[in-house]
């Protein structure tokens, strides 16, 4: 444990980034995750490892603190007990839901809520965490972290459980630190390129801010071989057949000449790979833009992208954003940071972040195996719009989170399904 995790935590750039993002009414800045399990878990264990986990992510017991000059994180004594609850139910389902659109608040802490959502045999966790603390691969090493501590508990339960992540290990400058001074040059002057966006690249969402909810679709893990099989034939990866089905489902509502979709990148790839980052907020966005007419097709969908993304991987301009963003906030009053933040990070409204793949030999909790696993992103407000894909044993899990309409949930239902149709079968 550092000093830092016995004092008052300095705030990033990103977590002021989602705390806007959240007062902006883009999305509720908040993560998601659902684990079902094929037994029941102990309970008093996984608070037990719940509460070593806040040696390494001490901010779980924290509330947000912001003043006209700074923000930072102030230690609130919240512990695993007011996190984890349990919940029996004959609905297991419908019930995980429920609990995961219950928001947290980050004024007073904690921020997280786990829900054991417990059925006749098995149970299911249902994890909200707060996206200020962490992105989606943060919270994914979290679940794994979790399952860690519960498992050496189990087996030695009077042993001090070492080597967990830095807590202060936060800040974006991390990435920054890694690069040579002719990448920080070409991030520093890079020129980005700009996509005004108008009504005519909103999806016909009405929006219902008293109303959230989270759907999710499923691929199959032979549908899923047969994806990957394709678009290596031609040249490309699963992650551009997944935007190339997108573009063909936004080109039959879009009436613009571009479609641009938001892309986050995990940029815990350009840190060495013996380097352990804390758990923290280390994504950057690309824009994946391609004309409207692309997505007449398919197969051409998935050209126009893989030549986009071909270009777009391993490109610093991007990091410039994120480099303005440390830049204002490490010199500015906060007040002042936060008003320069929304002129200089925009995305398009519509955006696919396709998190990966959840280890399954991870997450184990002392015998008890999970069947299936997901992640996803914030709950967006009208115009915004995600969809968020995670894969576990191969098959694929996309969530829609949004806050809407009964309409609006049909209507994205039926458009859900409408990607998924264009992928290879």
């Amino acid at each position: 444990m550092t000093t830092l995790s016995r004092q008052i935590y300095p705030a990033e750039s990103a977590d002021i980034k989602h705390y806007i993002s959240g007062q902006k009414k883009r999305n509720d800045h908040y993560l998601h995750a659902v684990i079902h399990l094929d037994a029941h878990i102990d309970e008093d264990l996984l608070k037990k490892a719940v509460d070593v986990t806040m040696d390494a992510v001490p901010l779980l017991g924290c509330r947000f603190v912001e003043t006209p000059e700074k923000a930072y994180w102030i230690p609130a004594g919240w512990t695993a007990s007011d996190m984890v609850q349990l919940v029996r139910t004959d609905h297991v389902k419908a019930k995980v839901y429920q609990h995961l659109i219950i928001k947290p608040d980050e004024k007073k802490g904690p921020q997280m809520r786990l829900t054991i959502v417990r059925g006749e045999a098995t149970d299911a966790l249902a994890i909200v965490l707060n996206h200020m603390i962490c992105d989606g691969g943060g919270i994914r090493d979290y679940l794994y972290l979790l399952c860690d501590c519960y498992n050496r508990l189990a087996e030695k339960p009077d042993e001090e459980i070492k080597n967990l992540p830095d807590p202060a290990r936060r800040s974006i400058r991390q990435v920054f630190d890694q690069m040579s001074a002719s990448q920080m040059n070409q991030i520093k002057h890079a020129e980005l390129q700009n996509y005004p966006q108008t009504k005519k690249d909103y999806l016909p969402l009405q929006g219902d801010e008293r109303t959230p909810f989270i759907m999710t679709h499923k691929v199959s893990a032979d549908r899923f071989d047969k994806i990957k099989s394709f678009a290596k034939s031609e040249g490309a990866t699963i992650n551009d057949a997944l935007f190339a089905a997108y573009i063909c489902a936004l080109s039959r509502n879009l009436r613009t000449d571009m479609i641009a979709v938001d892309c986050p990148v995990n940029l815990r790839t350009f840190l060495p790979k013996d380097y352990q980052p804390g758990l923290c907020n280390l994504t950057s966005n690309i824009v994946c833009a391609v004309p409207s007419h692309a997505g007449e097709s398919f197969e051409k969908a998935l050209s126009e992208v893989k030549q986009v993304m071909s270009i777009q991987k391993g490109n610093l301009e991007p990091l410039r954003v994120y480099w303005e963003l440390e830049n204002v906030y490490q010199t500015l009053p906060l007040h002042q940071a936060k008003q320069q933040f929304p002129e200089i990070y925009s995305i398009p409204k519509n955006g696919l972040t396709n998190i990966g793949v959840l280890d399954d030999s991870k997450l184990v909790f002392d015998g008890v195996r999970s069947v299936d696993a997901s992640i996803s992103g914030s709950i967006k407000y009208a115009p915004y719009f995600q969809v968020a894909i995670t894969t576990f044993r191969k098959e694929m899990t996309f969530s829609t989170n949004f806050h809407g309409t009964s309409e609006d949930y049909m209507w994205l239902d039926h458009f859900v399904h409408r990607i998924i149709s264009y992928l290879p079968e």
